[in-house]
């Protein structure tokens, strides 16, 4: 599922340092939309607050990946855009695997 747009358009055209700025501004943005905050536990919403990715449920998490991922639709590798919020989704790291796997 995209990003909504609401929380795509902060986040569109802006300048980042590295990914790890680019993730911490997206959970920040995702902590201050209300709709989306309380789809998260409150231990969950404190860490989005800070920047930090939420955990996902015990089944979803994969050994030492244990946090929601953004995953881009379009390889960086071939072509993808490595801000381009239009190209990225949040996912589980069990998902993620799965989806690198072609799963």
């Amino acid at each position: 599922m995209p990003i909504p747009d609401r929380i795509a358009d902060k986040l569109r055209g802006k300048k980042f340092n590295n990914f790890d700025d680019f993730r911490k501004q997206f959970w920040e943005e995702v902590s201050k939309d209300p709709e989306l905050a309380k789809q998260f536990s409150k231990s969950n919403q404190k860490l989005i607050e800070k920047g930090y990715a939420p955990y996902p449920i015990p089944e979803e998490q994969v050994g030492g990946r244990e946090t929601f991922e953004l995953h881009h639709v379009k390889p960086i590798s071939e072509g993808g855009g490595v801000y381009d919020i239009d190209n990225i989704r949040v996912t589980t790291p069990k998902r993620h695997i799965d989806i690198h796997r072609g799963k």
